[in-house]
């Protein structure tokens, strides 16, 4: 609410009573002059403490593909903003909203709270209290430590920021180049899917987004010690979690009303051990993740994670421009037979080489190209992308995005080719 909205609402409510009968011209008089001057003193005292930023943009995409009662096109309008009242030194709420509104989708209209958190920051630790996305991992195009949030599928699943906030509670205690964090996740989160004429619903049969039983009736907690070694560059965390993992299995229910099936997601526990880490030498980083994940669901097979990679920059390369060449490689290893693996989940990071670049072209409109290519070893699918994003001005930007999956034959994904293209106005 801004100060010309709470002036106009403290106007109506003096009009309204004078209009009343219970207060005098006079009194109306004086009590308008002083509410004006509070007000504008109450927002003079804290808009220098209140910072934000946002957009504002369309998108267009056009799907090719050859699966039966699907949509071929999708486009939205989309709004995101974030905002920060740092109201003393040490004390701040953030938060960061996101609305959509898709023109044939209607699950795809709607409007969420992303973050929505207080942090108090002391000399040697900082708590946080409220709901919130994070970022873990080291990797380019998979990050498998980065476990906290599950995707939003209603926006893009295979967007990295396209997640659904979660509501947790954090301590954290700062060391000289170091530090230890105590997470609590309270609930697991739903996740809404699209409507069934989207290529992105891949179910067969409908979906309720509720999940099953009490899958989602105790708090995950997380212990994630982080640090650096200045000497020879090297960032690394460890993390251990116990509770739900970001993993979900499908189970098929039958209405007692309707007889009618539907899916539901089923959350299990777990105990998972995951690090992830960079270091730089020269012109190039090398990266690895790695996780262990001791299931308690019979239906789940322990299993293992790695990834190692490697980008290296070559500054200046072509006409000033910076190249960036990237390899990563992926693994995922159950430990268990007859039980659910990583094509149970949809995994397409199984046994997989990403080689990949990035093109910064240097220029007044911080132009950047990024493109793929992703090779299971074992089943030979193929995902192969490239997006293009500059800007116009420094309120501007547009961007066009390239996206082909080529799935083995019998596999729950199925072939598709995108196009997307994105404008945008930012603030």
């Amino acid at each position: 609410m801004n100060k010309f909205i709470a002036i106009s609402a403290l106007l109506s409510s003096i009009l309204m009573a004078k209009e009343s009968g219970y207060i005098g011209q006079e009194f109306v008089e004086t009590t308008i002059e002083e509410a004006v001057e509070e007000v504008e003193g109450f927002y003079s005292s804290i808009e220098k403490d209140i910072k934000y930023k946002g957009n504002i943009g369309v998108e267009t995409a056009y799907l090719r593909h050859n699966i039966e009662d699907k949509r071929d096109n999708q486009s939205a309008i989309r709004f995101e903003a974030d905002g920060k009242y740092q109201f003393k030194e040490n004390q701040k709420f953030v938060a960061k909203v996101k609305a959509l509104y898709d023109t044939n989708d209607k699950k795809r209209r709607y409007f969420d709270i992303n973050d929505l958190y207080f942090q108090h920051d002391f000399e040697n630790y900082s708590f946080l209290i409220g709901k919130s996305t994070r970022f873990w991992g080291a990797m380019e195009f998979y990050n498998q430590s980065d476990t906290f949030n599950i995707k939003d599928w209603l926006d893009s699943p295979f967007e990295y920021d396209s997640k659904l906030g979660a509501w947790n509670i954090a301590y954290t205690r700062f060391f000289d180049n170091s530090e230890l964090s105590i997470i609590i996740k309270l609930k697991e989160e739903k996740q809404p899917m699209q409507e069934h004429r989207s290529v992105y619903n891949f179910l067969p049969y409908s979906y309720n987004e509720k999940l099953d039983g009490n899958s989602d009736n105790e708090p995950t907690i997380y212990l994630k010690y982080s640090s650096s070694i200045d000497k020879h560059q090297i960032d690394y965390s460890l993390i251990y979690q116990n509770g739900y993992d970001e993993q979900r299995y499908m189970v098929q229910k039958v209405s007692k009303d309707t007889n009618i099936s539907s899916m539901q997601q089923h959350a299990y526990t777990v105990d998972k051990f995951m690090g992830f880490g960079t270091m730089v030498r020269g012109d190039t980083i090398y990266k690895t993740e790695l996780a262990y994940t001791s299931s308690h669901d019979d239906k789940v097979s322990d299993y293992a994670q790695g990834s190692i990679g490697l980008e290296h920059t070559l500054y200046g390369a072509w006409n000033r421009m910076d190249v960036g060449l990237i390899a990563e490689y992926y693994k995922y290893k159950t430990f268990q037979t007859n039980r659910f693996n990583a094509k149970s989940f949809g995994k397409i990071f199984d046994d997989d080489l990403s080689l990949g670049f990035r093109l910064s072209l240097n220029d007044i409109s911080s132009s950047e190209v990024l493109g793929g290519l992703d090779i299971d070893r074992h089943t030979k699918e193929k995902v192969f992308f490239v997006e293009y994003d500059t800007r116009i001005e420094d309120k501007y930007k547009w961007g066009l995005s390239y996206q082909h999956l080529a799935p083995k034959k019998n596999s729950l994904f199925k072939k598709l080719d995108r196009v997307m293209v994105e404008f945008g106005y930012y603030f």
